[in-house]
């Protein structure tokens, strides 16, 4: 897909504090595309340099090939969804909807026709009389959007347009969100602190921490290929190791680690004999069973430990396991509601785990592994 919105070296201080440091994104045409990160790392901030309410103290911003970076909002072809929706208190949802229109001056018949048809994709034709007051906050939410869609623009800007909605109501209106960015065709930069909202609309993420991208690609390759220990804590949760290559054979090697058994692994990173490594492994990769598992495909690691914490939840369960010196994070998907005895606490199980679900990091910062110790064990 054309590129149609490009972030090139945007840096931005407020006194002391730089908030954005050399940011650079490529955006394409139709697509949504999340800026992810925590409070804090400056994505809103990128969100409002893109959509012109601040001025980068370096850097452009390049929309359809024209560079708009001093140029004012209204002229940008840019539209933002603020996280308070910004809807006019005293005017109907028609007339908000309508509102851009009557700016750019458009004849009647056109605004009316517009607005008809937003009306009818948001699904807010009967509520077209109503004051924002009346409305839910999902209903106020499409309409904002609708207002923000409704002469155009090249690029929607959504600033955590979710973030003030329950839960069900959120996954809701992501649903609801996708299927209008399908009618439209526009492209949506979609800002989040929330990796299960970016990970479920998005074509493309940009991991952003500490006014940097730590990595950009698909909702599969943050996932799956965390380039680092942040991007792998703050993209669901995963269990870091730390050992000593050994024994390089082909793609493999066998990682030594203190106070844990060694593990065949892929070796990604093509890393020597004798280097140290840092490995990340999702929970969900992990089988856990009662009895010991026989006739195991080849280059499966299996080991034994001990239940420490047993949490029920719904879908699934989380277990944490004492192997060693280690506790393992493990999920058991709970795919029918079985009659065979469930594991508890103090069981002592085995795991298994093949040596490619695993990724090696380019980076460990220790600090990132409190984003995913157990919250009770080790007080």
């Amino acid at each position: 897909m054309a590129e149609i919105l490009r972030i090139e070296n945007i840096s931005k201080s407020f006194g002391s504090q730089k908030v954005l440091d050399q940011v650079s994104l490529s955006i394409s045409a139709g697509e949504i595309f999340s800026i992810l990160g925590p409070s804090g790392c400056g994505k809103s901030t990128l969100l409002r340099i893109c959509g012109g309410f601040e001025e980068p103290d370096e850097g452009r911003i390049i929309l359809d090939g024209e560079d708009i970076t001093r140029m004012p909002p209204h002229k940008r072809g840019i539209h933002t969804v603020f996280q308070n929706y910004a809807l006019f208190p005293n005017m109907t949802v028609w007339e908000n909807i309508a509102f851009p229109l009557r700016i750019a001056k458009a004849e009647k018949s056109h605004i009316r026709r517009e607005v008809e048809r937003y009306l009818e994709l948001i699904q807010m034709s009967e509520h077209a009389g109503k004051k924002p007051r009346e409305l839910s906050g999902g209903q106020k939410q499409r309409v904002a959007i609708a207002r923000a869609l409704v002469n155009r623009p090249k690029v929607l800007l959504l600033d955590e347009p979710l973030a003030a909605l329950d839960l069900k109501l959120r996954q809701r209106m992501l649903v609801e969100l996708d299927s209008i960015h399908e009618d439209v065709g526009i492209t949506f930069v979609y800002v989040t602190h929330d990796q299960q909202e970016a990970m479920s609309i998005s074509n493309h993420i940009a991991v952003l921490h500490q006014g940097i991208v730590e990595q950009e690609g698909t909702p599969t390759e943050v996932y799956e290929a965390p380039k680092n220990s942040f991007v792998a804590a703050f993209i669901g949760d995963t269990n870091f190791f730390e050992g000593t290559i050994r024994d390089v054979h082909g793609d493999y090697c066998i990682l030594k680690i203190d106070g844990f058994p060694s593990l065949e692994v892929f070796n990604d990173k093509k890393m020597p004999e004798g280097e140290r490594a840092h490995l990340s492994i999702r929970p969900e990769k992990f089988s856990v069973s009662l009895e010991k598992p026989e006739n195991l495909p080849a280059r499966t690691n299996l080991f034994q430990g001990r239940v420490e914490d047993v949490i029920y939840l719904g879908a699934q369960t989380r277990l944490w396991i004492r192997v060693g010196e280690r506790l393992v994070s493990v999920v058991k998907q709970h795919a029918s509601f079985a009659l065979e005895r469930k594991i508890r606490y103090r069981d002592d199980v085995w795991l298994t785990w093949h040596a490619d679900n695993a990724y090696m990091l380019e980076d460990y910062r220790p600090s990132d592994e409190s984003l995913v110790m157990h919250p009770d064990i080790g007080k």
